[in-house]
């Protein structure tokens, strides 16, 4: 019974299938993408090529990256990235600048690629990861607040408004005339009006920072 027992609950072995076909679609994939692939993904498709050709076949989660790459390396998508490498101009470079700084500001989204496009002045993104990153209505917002400029000069006055909205330091000046003493030159935040300027409340030696939408026109 024990001889029987051993024999029935033994795995049965796996016998190796010659596969040529995956074999050769294996091989060409990865001659194509030599320029095209990351250093992981060429060291995969190292690894896939010995396993087709020692079994015949892939395991269901190889087949899913290996599907992925061949996606990528598709003459279609290689014309793309090449034609969106060829538009990369300076304009694309500064959007790409001012959403890193955007989400530096405002964390915890695209931080390590972030670092990477303000530390790496040659890096162009995938158009996929461009337009997720700068397209976007947050960022397309701050650069709206950008671009309308202040609406307080240095030097000149502004009253903290006496609302129940103003919070921060200003909360207890509200009411009060201030002097703007500085003023954020770029406004990272998607946040109409958040723009921070540091004032001087009058009467008071101690500056203080608020927001723009905290201040109103003196009258």
């Amino acid at each position: 019974m024990g001889h029987y027992s051993r024999n029935y609950y033994r795995k049965p072995r796996v016998q190796k299938q010659d596969n040529p076909e995956l074999v050769a679609r294996i091989e060409k994939t990865a001659a194509r993408g030599t320029s095209s692939l990351t250093d992981w993904e060429r060291s995969f498709m190292g690894s896939l090529l010995d396993s087709a050709k020692k079994w015949g076949r892939l395991t269901a989660k190889q087949h899913e990256v290996y599907q992925r790459i061949e996606k990528k390396l598709d003459p279609v998508a290689l014309a793309a990235r090449k034609g969106w490498q060829e538009s990369w101009n300076a304009d694309k470079r500064e959007s790409l600048l001012f959403a890193a700084r955007y989400y530096k500001a405002n964390p915890p989204y695209f931080g390590d690629v972030a670092t990477r496009i303000l530390d790496d002045f040659g890096y162009v993104p995938s158009e996929k990861l461009y337009r997720k990153m700068v397209e976007n209505r947050y960022v397309q917002r701050a650069l709206q607040n950008t671009q309308t400029g202040p609406l307080y000069d240095v030097g000149s006055m502004a009253t903290i408004r006496n609302s129940d909205s103003v919070g921060g330091s200003a909360r207890m000046y509200r009411g009060k005339d201030v002097i703007v003493l500085e003023v954020e030159e770029k406004a990272m935040s998607a946040v109409k009006g958040a723009r921070i300027y540091k004032v001087l409340p009058v009467g008071s030696v101690t500056p203080i920072e608020t927001q723009e939408r905290f201040l109103k026109k003196k009258r």
